[in-house]
């Protein structure tokens, strides 16, 4: 007798249950995998973003920290104050922004501030009565010693200090930066500005990365300055806690975090025995290092939990297929196919795919939603990215058509005066970044005068830009005034002076040339003397007339100083950014450099002239960034 077989329904649910089952346990298999990737390539993002955005804001803390004392140096350089008196209000003016400053200090060298005057060195510090000052020189400390004095003199650059604890006033963590400053390319002393790191620790230590992670900040020297436990700050350092709990793959992250770089890693475990995903980037300007961690069990927990319920809709979907299996495999099959296809879809980059013609209720209906909700959050960030990407090209964009105006508002015509071949007069500037604080005029003031100016602003970018903008213009007013350049300038600096909240300062030479008779009259606000090249190759340096650069002071004492060109002669006026050009070996191209290609120069036009002395420049800084705006101004007597 042949067995009996399993009716023909019976046959079919199984058949159908198992294939189901399969295609279900595969899509969920899939399904899982493409998930936990997404979910890891999402954190990883996430975290990214999170540290070089922290990283960024930090470094924005730590630049407009450091550019008090490096304003106050290039004042201290181009105008030395008077007397002790001076320079404490210079401190007291330039201590007042940002609140975490909590003090600063102009140290000197040696018979550096006065003659006799061993070593000098105020400090002016916040209390809670207002500003203090003290001298910080004493027998028990020895300042030029320090540290803080000596890297930044050695080094000749801003350098920042490894975070302390201060038990002598503030009684709380801070770091501070040293900016040097120089007179005649020698050290004259140090600017420093002390940034307390306290409120800086409350608030990457209150950082919320999920719910499980936490945020850590570290010096160069892998020192913990901000950290999710209290006992580790100033105390533990990441290669101290690699050895205690010998983790070598914390090692080597406090190696990367240290040595500048910025990435992304997945560590066995470090808090605890969970592995963490972690992300770091570099706090520019400081040396110091930001990094974010999220356990990966809270990574991966949605994708689990998903997970979860596409196990479970499919449970609910075979038990209902014994029940109703003709209409429910008719209806599975063809939301599959349609699903499968829009999951294909989006695999292949379309972001449009959605899940059309499922009616809501059901597993596969909820799956097909949960599916059209992802995509569309998923076009969502795109277009914010996208949205993101497009602002970030735009602000370029506007930067650039910045620098063409800035550029236009420059003379660009040669030669620049019609009718008067008896000069050859030209002028170029290069900005340091998109636009620059440099410029150059030259115009025609009064019948048979010419006025000339250079000027260098302090910093760079836009700030500089801007107050370059209404400098150059204010001057330029005020020559159609005064033939007296001296006058010029003076009528300037007062209109300057009023809405210079910022304290910056340019340094100026205007110049009043005859060409009939070669006779150049000029006033220096601060700014270096042209050089002079006679016919017959020799070069010097014109004596420069006292004056202060503009906007630092209510009377710049402004001289005027003259000089005769014979038929031949030369005059190049130049900002510091000429002289102070480096190469990758910290090495400055040097006013020397300069006289002595002026000396060895062919003779040419005014434009070949300065593009051949540009050219110099850039074959000695070679691939180093430039660091300064550099301008030019040539002037030739012809006959």
């Amino acid at each position: 007798m042949r067995p009996r077989r399993l009716g023909l329904r019976v046959r079919f649910i199984i058949f159908v249950l198992a294939g189901v089952g399969a295609v279900t346990g595969t899509m969920t298999w899939s399904n899982y995998h493409q998930a936990r990737e997404r979910a890891i390539a999402a954190s990883q993002e996430r975290l990214t973003n999170l540290v070089r955005l922290r990283a960024a804001q930090l470094s924005r803390l730590v630049a407009q920290v450091a550019q008090k004392p490096t304003d106050l140096a290039a004042t201290l350089e181009v105008t030395p104050p008077a007397d002790e008196t001076e320079l404490l209000r210079l401190l007291k003016r330039h201590l007042t922004a940002p609140p975490q400053v909590y003090g600063m200090a102009a140290a000197y060298e040696p018979q550096a501030f006065q003659p006799g005057r061993e070593r000098f060195s105020p400090y002016v510090y916040r209390s809670s009565e207002g500003l203090k000052t003290k001298n910080l020189d004493s027998p028990q400390y020895n300042y030029p010693q320090a540290e803080w004095y000596l890297a930044p003199t050695t080094l000749k650059r801003s350098v920042w200090s490894e975070p302390y604890f201060d038990q002598g006033g503030a009684d709380a963590v801070m770091t501070t930066v040293s900016v040097p400053f120089f007179r005649a390319g020698r050290v004259q002393g140090v600017v420093t500005a002390d940034l307390v790191l306290d409120s800086l620790q409350q608030d990457v230590a209150g950082l919320t990365v999920g719910r499980e992670g936490w945020a850590f900040l570290l010096s160069r020297k892998g020192t913990f300055l901000a950290a999710p436990q209290a006992d580790w700050l100033l105390e533990e350092s990441i290669f101290s806690l690699a050895q205690k709990r010998s983790r070598p793959e914390l090692w080597l992250l406090g190696r990367r975090m240290t040595g500048g770089e910025a990435g992304v890693l997945r560590l066995s475990a470090w808090r605890g025995d969970r592995p963490v995903w972690l992300a770091f980037a570099p706090v520019e300007g400081t040396g110091w290092s930001f990094g974010a961690a999220a356990p990966e069990s809270e990574i991966m927990a949605p994708v689990a939990k998903l997970t979860r319920q596409q196990v479970l809709h499919a449970g609910v979907g075979l038990a209902a297929l014994v029940l109703v299996v003709l209409l429910l495999v008719i209806g599975l099959t063809r939301p599959l196919k349609r699903l499968t296809v829009s999951v294909d879809r989006l695999a292949g980059g379309d972001l449009s795919s959605q899940v059309e013609g499922i009616p809501p209720g059901d597993e596969v209906g909820e799956l097909a939603a949960n599916f059209n909700r992802m995509v569309g959050h998923l076009r969502r960030y795109v277009a914010e990215l996208t949205e993101t990407t497009a602002a970030k090209e735009r602000l370029e964009g506007e930067l650039a058509l910045a620098r063409q105006i800035q550029e236009s508002i420059l003379p660009r015509v040669y030669p620049p005066f019609a009718g008067h071949d008896e000069v050859d007069l030209v002028g170029r500037t290069i900005p340091a970044r998109q636009v620059g604080g440099d410029f150059y005029d030259y115009f025609l003031p009064a019948p048979g005068r010419m006025g000339l100016v250079i000027g260098d602003v302090s910093g760079k970018g836009i700030p500089a830009a801007l107050f370059m903008t209404v400098a150059r213009t204010l001057i330029k007013t005020a020559a159609s005034h005064h033939l007296d350049p001296a006058k010029v300038l003076e009528e300037a600096n007062r209109q300057l002076l009023p809405d210079n909240d910022l304290c910056m300062f340019v340094t100026v030479i205007y110049g009043v040339y005859e060409p009939a008779s070669g006779t150049l009259i000029f006033a220096s606000a601060g700014h270096p003397a042209p050089l002079l090249r006679r016919a017959g190759g020799r070069v010097s340096q014109l004596d420069r007339p006292q004056g202060m650069a503009l906007g630092v002071g209510e009377r710049p004492g402004l001289e005027v100083g003259r000089v005769r060109l014979e038929v031949g002669d030369s005059l190049l006026f130049y900002t510091d950014g000429l002289n102070e050009g480096a190469n990758a070996h910290n090495e400055m191209f040097g006013l020397e450099r300069v006289k002595g290609w002026l000396a060895e120069a062919e003779p040419a036009g005014a434009p070949a002239v300065l593009d051949s002395l540009l050219a110099s420049l850039r074959g000695f800084t070679g691939e180093t960034e430039q660091s300064d705006d550099v301008t030019l101004l040539w002037l030739h007597r012809t006959r």
